[in-house]
């Protein structure tokens, strides 16, 4: 007698590699599970009668079965319960079904092409569609039955769908899990990656900020705001906000974590319908992280490269000017979870303390299990700023809770603690002038009445002074809002932060002393040029000095002596009148002194 205890490992025949079909080691393990009270008895007493006779009602199994599955286990061990093999492994016995097998009046040819298409039929809804098993043994019995006929078939209507139903066995058979996998890869990415991709271990960084993995995550709540004049007031919502006259509120997390401990920064940004992350999100999300005491900027970036995210790398590529800081960036493969599995982990724990806030739906809005169910879930009614408050909260349990695993029971705060003794990490914190050029977008723009214009304001520097009116320059433009600020440079050289001009009431002297303060400096920068001068030089004696010359060079010019005749010129029709009315006059002044003298003549007798 062979006796076999839980714990023992019966010897196992040698068998050639490729053999054993997983079928039958299944049936062994299935057939050892239910002789294994009875496997301590000895043959032929009451005690194993008794303890088959229970197993056979207890299972289902025939007494006589187990009788002599037990007698082949006591005589070769865990090789007696293998089944015996197919005599032909690895091809199917069943085409379709045993009762299409036998019953459809086809040859075996006709059979083989019909099972075949049926089986490609059912693949390909599952790979193509995810269709369920329930539709395709539907669908599929439809195609049976009119293939069936095609091919010459007799049966009955009747006894033909009797013959093409279909069963679960043969959705098995045809693999239609593993075909719908192919559905699962094209169509729902992450699900494909959380369960079918195995994930690379990594283990955490060695330098703290060494890494830093960043990321964007929608929160699954339910927030709404009153709405003025058709923008969202960020006061207290109450719980009627899904009523008219209320607005729906998004809310975002732009997330950073360091790779060295698992700890996190948080940014929320709340947005309202059309809205989306921007660039000046990011970096005003970043600056929290680089302006950090235990932060910094790191060595290398992390950031996903999905569409959702591509706020994020472009900011850093882009528009990113890093100056004498020297850092490296990744960008995770598209949709890829598994790529930054840690920040991933850390939203799914951050959503697990979400839960204890109202307003939380879980992507499902009517999902009230205790109360009130089936009804809408109502929003998270404390307002704006609490909410921002309750998620900074939630962050703060995180880093505070204990993982295990690589943190080895530490919390991210006390693992970033640690690794910062450990290496004597010291932040690379820039001012915030200096993150705020780190961090900034190029525009070009031309000096007007010694100011720049840009977001409809005049900027001020007093480098600005000394450059030429419409002189082009190029300002750095902040990412972050809370920068009123532009870094101008000219060429090369860098000119400085300039600021916005002040705007004052009328009548406010302090404006009349502002602009006493721009004409000094203007004043000043051409008083500084005037120093450099001569004021006793005049461009117009410059301009006679320069006169070489004030006739042209000529030859000398050719004389001669010659009478004017003009008796052989014709007289015109103006000269002629001319010579006439000469004459006339002469008459009329002769006659006029005639006159005159007899006057003075009658007078004097």
């Amino acid at each position: 007698m062979r006796a076999l205890r839980d714990d023992a490992v019966a010897p196992a025949p040698r068998v050639p590699v490729g053999v054993l079909e997983p079928w039958r080691v299944k049936e062994q393990h299935r057939r050892r599970n239910i002789l294994r009270p009875a496997m301590g008895t000895a043959p032929k007493t009451r005690e194993r009668g008794k303890v088959l006779r229970d197993i056979a009602a207890a299972r289902g199994v025939a007494f006589k079965t187990l009788q002599r599955w037990l007698l082949d286990f006591d005589n070769k061990g865990l090789a007696g319960l293998l089944p015996k093999p197919n005599g032909n492994p690895g091809k199917r016995r069943v085409l379709v079904t045993r009762a299409w097998d036998r019953g459809i009046d086809l040859d075996d040819d006709q059979k083989r092409d019909i099972a075949d298409l049926i089986a490609t039929l059912g693949r390909s809804m599952a790979a193509n569609d995810g269709s369920s098993d329930r539709e395709i043994i539907r669908l599929s019995e439809v195609r049976l039955q009119k293939e069936c006929l095609a091919r010459g078939s007799k049966l009955r209507p009747r006894d033909l769908a009797s013959v093409c139903k279909l069963n679960a066995k043969w959705c098995a058979g045809i693999d239609t899990d593993q075909a719908r996998l192919e559905y699962l890869r094209k169509n729902d990415h992450k699900a494909w990656q959380d369960k079918c991709v195995n994930r690379v271990r990594r283990a955490l960084h060695h330098q703290p900020m060494g890494l830093l993995i960043g990321d964007v995550h929608y929160v699954d709540m339910l927030v709404t705001e009153a709405m003025h004049s058709g923008r969202s007031d960020l006061m207290c919502a109450g719980a009627a906000a899904m009523s008219a006259g209320r607005e729906t509120i998004r809310v975002r997390l732009i997330a950073w974590m360091d790779a060295a401990s698992l700890f996190a920064w948080v940014t929320p940004v709340f947005l309202a319908k059309g809205q989306g992350i921007t660039q000046a999100n990011v970096a005003e999300s970043l600056a929290q992280v680089a302006l950090c005491p235990h932060g910094g900027i790191p060595n290398e970036f992390y950031l996903d490269n999905g569409s959702e995210y591509s706020a994020l790398p472009d900011s850093m590529t882009q528009l990113a000017n890093l100056a004498d800081m020297e850092f490296g960036m990744v960008l995770a493969k598209p949709y890829s979870p598994t790529s930054k599995g840690d920040i991933e982990g850390f939203f799914n724990i951050l959503e697990g303390i979400f839960k204890g806030l109202p307003g939380w739906i879980g992507g499902d809005r009517t999902n009230k299990k205790s109360e009130n169910k089936g009804k809408v879930v109502q929003p998270y009614s404390k307002g704006i700023a609490a909410l921002e408050a309750d998620i900074a909260s939630a962050v703060m349990i995180y880093n505070d809770r204990a993982q295990s695993g690589r943190l080895n029971g530490l919390s991210p705060l006390e693992m970033m603690s640690r690794k910062i003794a450990e290496t004597g990490f010291e932040a690379r914190v820039p001012s915030e002038e200096a993150f705020d050029l780190i961090f900034s977008r190029s525009e070009r723009r031309t000096i007007r009445q010694n100011a720049i214009t840009y977001d409809k304001r005049q900027w001020h520097t007093p480098a600005l002074d000394d450059l030429p009116i419409s002189e082009e320059v190029e300002i750095r433009v902040p990412l972050r809002k809370g920068a009123d600020r532009i870094f101008v440079r000219r060429g090369k050289t860098d000119l400085g932060w300039a600021e916005p001009m002040r705007v004052f009431q009328h009548g406010d002297r302090d404006g009349a002393r502002y602009q006493a303060q721009l004409e000094k400096g203007r004043n000043d920068a051409v008083d500084r040029i005037a120093a450099t001068i001569d004021p006793n030089v005049s461009t117009f004696e410059n301009q006679k000095a320069a006169v070489r010359r004030t006739v042209p060079d000529a030859n000398p010019p050719q004389s001669w002596t010659t009478g004017i005749d003009k008796t052989r010129d014709r007289a015109t029709v103006a000269e002629i009148e001319a010579d006439e009315d000469a004459a006339r006059r002469a008459e009329i002044n002769e006659i006029l002194r005639g006159y005159g003298t007899e006057v003075e003549r009658r007078a004097d007798g």
